[in-house]
């Protein structure tokens, strides 16, 4: 469907901004800041519990719910950058005139 306004001319083309580079970027940071953030648990599970004055199921317990919590805020995070990005590279496309219609003249108003 194309739209019905308008398209106006681009007076020059702009290099990509940082949105750009955000967009093309958030898949390698949901990666790599995903495992990042687990790997506590990771270790957590591969260090020697040998200990006998804590409960190592009660540790590993709290350590998964951190892991869970931060990895759910850098998910936030990315979404929003994502989205705020994608809201920056829209505005940032081509300019339409719609609907244009001679206006009367505010200031002299007809008696």
């Amino acid at each position: 469907m194309r739209f019905p306004g308008i398209k106006l001319p681009v007076p020059r083309p702009e290099p990509p901004g940082l949105e750009t580079r955000i967009l093309k970027s958030l898949i390698r940071w949901f990666c790599w800041g995903s495992l990042f953030i687990i790997e506590p648990s990771v270790f957590a599970r591969l260090f020697d519990w040998n200990s006998k004055t804590i409960n190592v199921e009660q540790t590993l317990i709290s350590i998964d719910v951190g892991v869970v919590a931060v990895l759910i805020l850098y998910w936030t995070v990315l979404f929003t950058l994502g989205i705020a990005a994608a809201i920056v590279k829209v505005m940032k496309g081509n300019a339409y005139q719609a609907d244009s219609y001679p206006l009367q003249d505010s200031e002299r108003p007809q008696r």
